[in-house]
This record gives C-alpha cells, structure tokens and sequence, in this order.
C-alpha cells in the first residue's frame, strides 16, 4: 500500500482539500435530505412528493450536481498527479451517475463521494488501521466496507456499537439484529457500487438481495474446473452462503430485536451472536473482496 512518503508535500495538501470538500459534499446531501423532512437521512423513507420536492431543492441547491462535481474534478487531479496505482484506486470507484429515481441519486452520489473520501485517506495515511482481535468490533473497524463506502460511517458505528454489547439477553438480541442490518445494508451498498442504475431492490429480502448481488459479483467461470467445478469447492462454497445469509435472516425474525418474540429467549448465548456477528463479517469482507476484484 502507498504510504505518504510517495506523494509529495504539495499533493497531500491538495489531497487534504479534496478530503475536506468532500466531506462537504456529504453534509450537503445530508442537508438536502433534512429539508426534504427526512431526518433519519435515510433515502427507503423518501415518499413520492418528497421527490417532487427534491427536484425543485436540487435545481436550487445543487447538492447532487457538486457532489458529482467533485468525484470529476478528483478523477482528473488523479489522473494528471497520481502514480497509476494510486490514480486506479482513486478512480475505480463508481462516478455517481445513473439511476432513475431520487433515492438512487442520492445513494449512487453518496457511494461516489465517501468511497473517494476513504481511498484518499488510505493514500495519505489517514485512515483507523483494521483493529484486531476483540476490537474488531470496534469504532472504525470493518474497514472493509468504509473504504469503498459502501455503509455511511455514522451508520456502520451505530451497528458496531450494537453488536459488541453482549451481555444481557436483550443485548444479544439486539447485536443480532444489527448485524442483520448491517449485511443487508452493505449488500444494497454494493448492489449500488456495482450497478449504479439499478433500482427496484430496496424493499427486498436478504435472499433476494444476495440473488441480485451474486449475479453482478460472481461471474460463472469462476466455477470452472480448476476451483472444483459446478458440484464443489468454490461453487458448493457460494450455494453455501444462500443458507447462511437466509439463516442470519431466520435468527434475526426469531430471536433478534425488530421482529424478534416478545418473551426473550433465555437459551440465547453469546456464542450464538458470536455464529452470527463473524458469519456478518465473512459475508461483507467476501462482497467487498469481489467489488475490488472485479471494478479495480
């Protein structure tokens, strides 16, 4: 990896700006969605006549327009003062265009400008090394999905906060719903990292999340003989994932918080989060893995 020493002193300042207008950018859509009555910032509750509204907003605002804006003017000080390497990085990422709705604007804007955001950061040495061990969990751990911004920072901590609280039964629960939350909210962060145009997905289920998602990260000839064929190893691995996914799904509607019963079952033990919480993180860091294989 790129440390600081390889890019000089007025390019790290330069990058430095860039960090801070993107940041901007980000609190700029923010705004726009508050003044659109979404407090939560969350774009699955934006109503038709909230985007009626947007339209207007954007055409005064422009939050969306300079956030674009931004991700060009940093692809090209990428492309004219970056080593190859370090300007792949940069640019790999998706560039914010695309979608038919607001929702998938503002989604596909917000991946464009914070999966940048986290890249440079790594370039200049900015970004929380990946905690080991016990604080895995941690505030600024699964660095893995912060660097292609797949889940908005504020909200991966929350989910972390939640899940490494484990010692009531309620508290279990309640990491177990989280981690739930946290897969599914990274497979649509991906499925929009991948297909920035793609819509139509936001109310479905894990398993059809992960149905859409294996078909834009997985392609059929990585099972080809030399990895086990159609029957076994890599292929029988992934037909394996569809029964872990469903099952963090199942646990969660069963005994996690949200559509957990009422009565909290007394049998439930850390170890059962423990199954769920790292199955969470096999899930996201082999997701992730992909989107770098495939759109480095």
């Amino acid at each position: 990896m790129s440390t600081p020493t390889d890019l000089s002193a007025s390019v790290i300042t330069k990058l430095r700006r860039f960090l801070r207008q993107g940041q901007e950018r980000l609190e700029g859509i923010d705004a726009f969605m508050r003044r659109l009555g979404v407090e939560s910032l969350n774009t699955a509750e934006l109503t038709e006549m909230n985007s009626i509204e947007g339209v207007f907003d954007e055409a005064k605002n422009r939050a969306i327009e300079k956030a674009r804006k931004w991700v060009a003017d940093l692809n090209e000080y990428a492309n004219g003062y970056l080593s190859e390497g370090m300007r792949r990085r940069v640019t790999r990422h998706p560039d914010g265009l695309g979608g038919e709705t607001l929702p998938a604007h503002i989604d596909n804007a917000r991946i464009a400008v914070h999966s940048r955001i986290q890249t440079v950061k790594q370039l200049i040495g900015e970004a929380t090394p990946t905690p080991a061990g016990s604080e895995r969990d941690a505030t600024g751990g699964w660095t893995h999905l912060r660097e292609l911004g797949l889940v908005e920072d504020a909200v991966l901590d929350g989910y972390l906060s939640t899940m490494r609280t484990r010692r009531s039964v309620a508290q279990r629960r309640a990491a177990i719903g989280a981690a739930k939350e946290l897969v599914e909210a990274a497979m649509k962060g991906a499925i929009h990292y991948a297909d920035p145009a793609a819509t139509g997905f936001e109310k479905d289920e894990m398993p059809q999340l992960w149905k859409r998602l294996r078909t834009l990260i997985q392609e059929d000839h990585v099972a080809d003989r030399a990895l086990g064929g159609k029957d076994i190893g890599v292929a029988k691995t992934l037909s394996g994932m569809n029964n872990l996914i469903s099952g963090i799904a199942e646990m969660r509607n069963k005994v996690g918080s949200g559509h957990g019963t009422p009565a909290a079952p007394k049998g439930l033990q850390e170890s059962h989060v423990l199954l769920v919480i790292d199955s969470a993180h096999t899930i996201t860091r082999f997701i992730t893995s992909r989107l770098n294989e495939r759109f480095a």
